[in-house]
């Protein structure tokens, strides 16, 4: 017969399963003025205590376009994209909204979220890459990048699922803690679209326009088992052993 801590110890190996295999769920914002890759597409994260695991579902071809998830995982973050001029490569430039002078696109972020990381991903049209950077105001290159992102599959950005994942310790979290996000399409030379994930735009979209972001969500991290909990199950396993030992 199970004792009450074995039972225990099978709730909480159970649960922490459960918990690193569900996934929350962020909704495009229902545009399609881009073709409603991302207006129309459906972003889903799970983790398992180490990793963040990404699919994005697209609800159209991305057309050469880039996919950017601005994540706010701590404080020190921007309230705008304005001192972005990073246009070094395609997806420093998406992430920026600036394909050089004269070409710069503002986005002002809701009130409460100051993102300080930001994934940029184009699983085609000559980039076939998808990375992690740490956000900065500056020019050529000043967006620190951080990491590949391993998007799979490359060489199409038609209407499909992509995969991609990162590490919580790239950006400075552990198990159990949150972080809040935003994702939104944009040109490999920086021009703004009207088509965001996890929230929602106002204003005008492209060179010389800014947007206001309206809302943004939060993905909450795979908590740890307490050291208390885990400190049972232990126990509890030495003494059926030693139990088992001694009716032989």
């Amino acid at each position: 017969m199970k004792t009450t801590k074995t039972i225990i110890c099978s709730i909480v190996a159970t649960l922490a399963v459960s918990l690193s295999a569900l996934a929350q769920i962020y909704n495009g914002n229902g545009s399609s003025a881009w073709g409603g890759a991302i207006g129309l597409g459906v972003l889903s994260l799970s983790d398992n205590g180490v990793t963040v695991s990404g699919t994005l579902n697209t609800g159209g071809n991305l057309n050469g376009n880039a996919f950017v998830l601005y994540l706010q995982t701590g404080g020190g973050g921007f309230n705008s994209t304005i001192g972005f001029n990073d246009n070094a490569d395609q997806l420093r430039s998406a992430i920026s909204q600036y394909g050089g002078v004269g070409q710069q696109s503002i986005l002002n972020f809701a009130s409460g979220f100051a993102p300080n990381y930001a994934i940029a991903m184009q699983p085609d049209s000559g980039i076939n890459f998808g990375g992690l950077w740490q956000l900065a105001n500056g020019g050529g290159n000043s967006l620190n990048y951080i990491n590949s992102v391993n998007v799979n599959p490359t060489g199409v950005d038609t209407a499909g699922t992509y995969t991609f994942a990162f590490n919580l310790s790239d950006v400075g979290l552990t198990a159990g803690q949150s972080f809040e996000l935003f994702g939104m399409q944009i040109s490999q030379t920086g021009y703004s679209s009207p088509e965001a994930l996890g929230g929602n735009l106002v204003g005008a979209n492209g060179w010389g326009g800014t947007q206001n972001e309206v809302g943004y969500s939060i993905y909450t991290t795979t908590p740890v088992p307490e050291p208390s909990t885990l400190a049972i199950c232990g126990l509890s396993g030495l003494a059926m052993l030693f139990a088992v030992r001694r009716q032989r």
